[in-house]
Order: structure tokens, then sequence, then C-alpha cells
């Protein structure tokens, strides 16, 4: 069966994943290999005084106990940050580095003090209770302004005050001038203060790995879920001193990732130091305890914003001081996020001419910070939207109208952003008319009546967002055909429940007019050498372009071997429909029988086809969520009752995808609006550890989502996408905030929005 973009086709992976034949990094050989199970830090601050695990050594079954002194015997390397920020006054940030395990002071509750590899994970966890270790318990801190005060305990001495970096961007000088000059232009200030809580990703696997001998002599093979393994092989090579070629990554499925599976975890490197030192394979599966006190956390800062407004509620300048907490150590892209990510779309669909942006690093005694769908733009567009009903308030006039007035317009596009790149197409203020047209804005007053019949309370909320993503280059695809007609493409980019595999095979069948069934996409091999990493709503505007070219390039190369079969001049030939076509002739062959004709046994394929893709620029996609609440005076529970969205993403490949996609980033945003939150006491420890303490948002939280488009093609790829994976968890938690805001009377309340703040809010007085 051949496939069009722009078809709504099924997900060619699902009968897998549904009928339980999907293959997952447990999967794996399963039940062979030894087991790993790790002693944690008991303190969320501490100083490792002693630790004999001699006992746990003897015990039944153990192979191998280890701490971190075994690892800095063998010279391995730390987790370093990739990204050495510069503060304002032109000097670095100071580096540090993050050991495998607690080389003397542990700076979060869950940190790695040693690891016991043996037959049985039962034996494993009981040799983990023998190991006798001693701390000196050290104060504790969690939350940023109290990081940054004088006297807060300090968790690095390079780190005055626990400020990692103080990060400038875009134009101070004209935001002060404009500042300067308010009075005198007649604009009043508008501030506000908002948090943007932090979040555990909880994706539905977690992290297991298995490590293990490759086939080469003195060689690594690892078992894991990542979002590219090719960057993951290369930081573990480097910590072992491993030549690359030596150590191979492979990712089968991947149950979810959204951010954190990039970047490398302490586990990873304790695994395949462990495997290269019992020359064994060794597994860990990760239980969601684990998960909960060790995994990178996402989002967790708190903002502050001054916008100077005219009469009509015009923004003329906009300050923004953002506080980044980085937890406890810098992962990879951590220092990233908050700064050259969220700033790209810090104004987001707002035409403001001063801005200027400075971000604060700072670290605290919880779990490291770093990406999270969106990563740093849910935050900057979160901050946008709550200034815009704090302004609506201000002036007293409506948020459609505040929204309107300082929009970007279709007249202005292409955009450049006072901070960030330049926004290529789209038309803002009918997209937002659509939206409320949609959403029913003109009955929204006799819905609200119909609810105070019943005695809820009933508010409507309005979320824009404007993202910048999908751009760059990666190592693209390599097309390789078999005897048989069948196509293998591999892909540089690692799936993680997108439907990579679907979006691809209809993308090559659409423009080789092939059989999908004789598409096969590979991916997650570091062997391969295609280094590229799923991330920032990117594959399909890299990866399917890649893949458009490249098959435009093989019907090139096809085209002299059909000339010749057909006796036509090369010129003549035409493709249309799958077939090479003599003109004036009824002369025709098929792609498929050409590709067996040429086919030499013991030789690669003529027609195979590598092909990377640069884009010319980013993509903006950007929408409006418009929410509706019901709040119970006497519950204080919340209840989503008309979730409307208005998306534009360009050139649209699978609808049906699409849509899914959508549907689960709005998920996300709606958990972290209303349930999610990691909550720690005034010692470090985590209050909300498991399921029973954090809540995830449920099929029946949510209403039927009413998803609109109004799609204005992308101008910066071949075609014409905008990125959307991260778009719903950008724009929902800002739209259900202003609802249950309106709902209440009141001007702000902080994510998450639990029964507990209403019934305070309620009580107050």
């Amino acid at each position: 069966m051949k496939f069009a973009v722009g078809q709504s086709v099924a997900r060619f992976e699902d009968r897998r994943f549904v009928t339980g034949t999907g293959c997952y990094s447990d999967d794996v050989m399963p039940g062979a290999g030894l087991r790993v199970a790790f002693l944690r830090a008991p303190y969320a601050h501490a100083r490792l005084q002693s630790l004999d695990y001699s006992a746990a050594a003897s015990a039944p079954g153990v192979r191998l106990v280890a701490s971190q002194a075994d690892l800095d015997a063998d010279q391995v390397g730390d987790i370093h940050c990739q990204l050495q920020i510069e503060n304002f006054d032109g000097s670095k940030m100071p580096m540090t580095t993050k050991p495998a395990m607690v080389r003397d002071i542990n700076r979060y509750a869950g940190d790695i003090v040693a690891m016991v590899v043996a037959d049985t994970q039962t034996q494993a966890n009981d040799a983990v209770e023998l190991i006798d270790a001693s701390f000196e318990p050290l104060p504790a801190v969690t939350d940023v302004y109290a990081a940054m005060a004088d006297g807060a305990p300090q968790l690095y001495d390079c780190y005055k005050n626990n400020r990692v970096f103080d990060w400038h961007a875009g134009n101070h000088a004209a935001a002060d001038a404009a500042f300067e000059q308010a009075e005198q232009n007649g604009w009043q200030r508008v501030d506000i203060d908002v948090v943007n809580n932090r979040v555990v990703i909880n994706s539905i696997e977690t992290r297991p790995m298995l490590a293990g001998p490759g086939d080469a002599p003195d060689s690594l093979e690892i078992w894991c879920g990542t979002q590219g393994p090719v960057g993951l092989a290369e930081q573990i090579a480097a910590a072992l001193s491993l030549p690359q070629d030596k150590l191979r990554v492979r990712t089968p499925d991947v149950g979810g990732s959204f951010g954190f599976k990039i970047f490398l975890h302490p586990e990873q490197l304790c695994l395949a130091w462990a495997a290269r030192r019992l020359g064994a394979l060794v597994r860990w599966q990760q239980n969601r305890s684990e998960a909960f006190v060790a995994d990178l956390h996402g989002r967790d800062n708190r903002s502050q914003a001054s916008a100077m407004i005219d009469e009509n509620g015009r923004i003329h300048a906009l300050k923004v001081t953002a506080h980044a907490n980085m937890g406890a150590w810098l992962s990879n892209f951590s220092t990233y996020i908050p700064t050259m990510s969220g700033c790209r779309t810090l104004t987001t669909v707002y035409d403001i001419p001063a801005t200027s942006l400075r971000v604060i690093g700072v670290v605290t005694n919880t779990p490291a910070v770093d990406a999270y769908r969106g990563a740093g733009r849910p935050e900057a567009n979160y901050l946008m939207e709550r200034l815009m009903d704090h302004i609506a308030i201000f002036t007293g006039k409506s948020r459609v109208a505040i929204r309107k007035t300082n929009m970007i317009t279709a007249a202005q596009i292409p955009y450049t952003m006072p901070v960030g790149g330049s926004i290529d197409s789209g038309d803002m203020p009918a997209l937002l008319d659509t939206a409320t047209k949609k959403a029913d804005l003109a009955g929204f007053a006799a819905r609200r009546q119909d609810s105070q019949s019943r005695g809820q309370l009933r508010g409507i909320g309005y979320g824009m967002y404007l993202e910048q993503c999908g751009g760059g280059t990666d190592s693209g695809v390599s097309i390789e055909f078999s005897a048989d007609g069948q196509i293998v493409l591999h892909a540089a980019q690692q799936c993680n429940g997108q439907g990579h595999r679907t979006t691809l095979t209809q993308i090559l069948s659409d423009r080789l007019s092939y059989d999908a069934d004789k598409i096969t996409v590979l991916q997650g091999d570091s062997a391969r050498g295609l280094r590229g990493t799923t991330g920032g709503a990117r594959m399909t505007s890299i990866l399917g372009s890649a893949t458009a070219e490249a098959a435009a390039k093989i019907i090139t190369a096809a085209r002299p071997y059909a000339a010749a079969y057909l006796e036509a001049a090369d010129e003549a030939v035409q493709f249309s429909d799958g077939l090479f076509v003599a003109p004036h002739t009824n002369r025709t062959i098929d792609l498929d029988s050409l590709v067996e004709q040429l086919a030499v046994p013991g030789q690669p394929h003529v027609l195979n086809m590598a092909h990377s893709y640069e884009t010319a620029g980013a993509t903006y996609p950007y929408g409006c969520h418009i929410a509706e609440v019901e709040i119970d005076p006497a519950s204080c529970d919340i209840t989503i009752v008309k979730f409307t969205v208005v998306d534009d993403f360009g050139l649209v490949i699978n609808p049906m995808m699409l849509a899914g996609q959508i549907h689960g980033g709005i998920a996300q945003g709606v958990g972290q609006a209303l349930y999610e939150h990691v909550v720690y006491d005034v010692s470090g420890q985590i209050l909300s550890g498991s399921f029973m303490d954090y809540t995830m948002p449920r099929a029946d939280h949510f209403p039927q989502l009413d998803i609109h488009m109004h799609n204005t093609p992308c101008q910066n790829n071949i075609l014409g996408i905008k990125g959307s994976g991260e778009a719903g968890a950008i724009g929902a938690p800002q739209a259900v905030v202003s609802a249950v805001c309106d709902a209440l009377g009141i001007q702000h309340v902080d994510m998450p929005v639990t029964p507990l703040k209403i019934f305070n809010i309620f009580h107050q007085n």
C-alpha cells in the first residue's frame, strides 16, 4: 500500500506494541545477566565519612561491590556539563563535574554511594543492606531564593551564594531607557512573580540498562533508552578511556522520554564500568521509587517580570529575571535550558520593542534539572501569558483585547524578535479570532450562569504560545535497497514513542510512490555512525526533509538506468506515480522492478543514498489554548469542562498522529498546572516520592479535546512543516491557570492549583 503526505495513517509501530511484541531495553536477552542494586544517600547534603562494604562483598551471590574510589582508581571520568555559560560581565561560569557515585560530599538525597552486582536481584538488594556508610549531615536548601540568601548552605566553593551563572540577553540599554522615560510618557508599571513548579518526568518506561562485552576484543555493548545513541556512546567511551569504535550503544523501543533520556546519568557510567571490570553482562531495571529521587527533573524556576504599558495596555518595555534551579549538579544541557533555549521565545507572539532578560542559575540540594518537553520555552510562554492577564486586570480591559493590542500582525512577518530569531510565517491575530469562535466565547456568559445555578464557579482562560524549534541539522538518513525491492532507511534520531517510523515511511512512500510495506525504518545503533538527537520538535523538519530530498536524489540517480531500459534519452524520461515513462510511447518501468534489476549480489545497491539536510532556520509553531473550568466550592475540586485548541503547524504530514502529539502535550501541561509538584521538606527530603503522593493526570481529568488548525507553511524547510511535539505542553498550563483565576475572581495563583490552594483562597480572610 502506498501512502501520501497529508493522509491520516495509523502508526505502523502500534501493532507490535498492542500485541506485546515490542522490544524495550529490559526485553533484550530477558533474564540474562548479573543484577545491580545501588546504595543511595539518605541525606540531601552530607559528608561521607566512612564506607565499609566488606560484609556485602562476602554475601551470597555477590560478584562486585564498588564505590567512587574504585572508579577513581580506574580513572573513570565524571559527567560533564556540555555548555559553559558566559556571565553578563564576560567572565565564564566555573565548571563543576558529577562523579558517578559520591566522592566525598553528597548533595541530594538519592545520590549513589555504592553499587552491588550479584547473581540475582534479591541477592543484590540484600547485600546493599549490609553496607555500612557513615555520614556527617550538613544543612540543605531546596528553594532558589533561599539558596541565594547570605548564610544559606553552600553546595560548592566556586559558586558564591550558590549562583552558578548570571546570564543576560536582549537590549538592556533600551529597556532601561524605556523604564526611565516611563513617567514622561505616561506609562505605568505592572509586575509579576510566578513559580514554574518542579516536575518528575515519569516516562512510562523508566531507565533500564544492560551492558556487557561486545563481539570484538576489549569492546563493550550497551542497551538502553536514548534519544540518540551516538552522543551517549561518545560520553561513556570518553569516561572509560575507551576508543569510540570499541563501544556500541543500541536503543530498542523506548517507552517515553520527553528530554531526559538524551543525557548521561550516573547509573549508566556505573553499569558500563562494572561490565568492563567483570567481563560479564550486567543489567539494571530502575524501579519507580528510584526514578523519583534519581532522575533528572523538569522546570523549577521563579520568574519576575516588569512591563511598562500605556493606557491601552500596550507593552513598550519588558524586563525579565528568571531564577533557574539547576539542582545539585550540572547535567549535560542544564545550563542551556533556561538561557539560550528559554530566551528564544521570550516575547512569544507579542511585539515588544525593548526587552531584556537576566537568568540566574542556582544550585540546590535537589536532583539535577534538565530538558523536559519544551525545555525552557514553556516557562517563558507561561510567564508572558500570566503577564497579559495581569495587564488586563490592571487596565480593566478584556484578556483577549490586551493580547490583540500587543500581538505581532501578519503584516509584520517575517518578524525579528528582540530576543531570539525571525518568525517566518503566521497570522497570530487571525488564529486568535478562530480560537475564540471555536471556543464559543460569545456563549460563555450563558454557560457561566448555568454553572452558577448549580452552585459551581465557572471560568474561561486563554493561553497563547509560540515556540522556536525544528531547526539545524544532523547526520540524516541512509537509504539502502535490497535485491527483492525492500528498502531499509537508517535514521539518525531515535523514536521515543512519537511514531518516527510511520512519519518517515509515509514521506518516502509518498515521494517514491513506493509500497510502504517494503520500507523498514531502523534507528538506535551508535555503530551506524548516524549522529542525531531527538528533541526540540525537530525530527520531521530535519529527518523528514532529508528523506524527501534523498528520495528526489534516488529518482535522479535511477533515471539513466530507466532510460536505458526504456530506450529513451535520460532527459526525456519522466517519473510519476512510481513509474518511469518514455514520452509518446507505452513503455514504462516501475521503480520496484528497476531496483530488482539493478541489484548485484554481494554489492551495495547503486541506488543506495545517504543524505543529510540543514534547515534554512527554525520553525515557529504557535497557537491558542482556551480552557473552561468549573470549581466546586464544597470540595474545591477543579473540573476542565471544555478545552479548545487552534494551532499553526504548517504542512501536516499525518493528521491522526499530529492529534496524538497535541493530546499528549496537553495532558502534560495540564498535569503541571493542576496536579504535579515535587515537594521537599526543610531537610531536603522528597515528600512526593511515589504515585501515592505525586498526582499524574488521568484520562478522566479531561473532556474531549477540541482541536483545530490555522496553518501557514513554514518557509525554512522543504516540507513546510512546523514542530508539534512540544506545543501542547507549552500552551496548556497558562490557559488552565487563567481559567481558574477567572472562576475565582483573583489575579493569580501559582501552579499546581490543588484543592488545598483553592480551599486556602476561599478561607484566606
